[in-house]
């Protein structure tokens, strides 16, 4: 189930996404301000620290800061997270973020 973005001046993503275990899923965010570089995407889980996931400083497959099995990739202003198969362990809020400098 989609539902409308939410987002800021910088950035724009689906607050809420729901799939099955085992289905491949993409959450996206969409670039408002074309002076954001540096794109990111974080995760937290339940009540630990933010998880820095990918990093990208221009279009094509987003840099993985972490062993998951997950890509992300970015294309003009879109930054797409991506999964091929779902686990229980994916379950999180996902946060997307830009930033004019690294």
């Amino acid at each position: 189930t989609f539902f409308p973005g939410v987002g800021s001046a910088y950035v724009e993503q689906l607050p809420f996404f729901v799939g099955g275990l085992g289905e491949s899923s993409t959450l996206q965010c969409t670039l408002k301000q074309t002076s954001c570089k540096y794109m990111y995407w974080y995760r937290q889980q339940g009540g630990r620290e933010l998880e820095g996931l990918f990093y990208s400083l221009e279009d094509g497959p987003g840099t993985n800061f972490t062993a998951k099995p997950m890509t992300a990739l970015r294309s003009n202003k879109k930054w797409d997270l991506k999964w091929k198969s779902l686990s229980q362990s994916d379950s999180a809020v996902y946060y997307c973020a830009c930033s004019t400098a690294q």
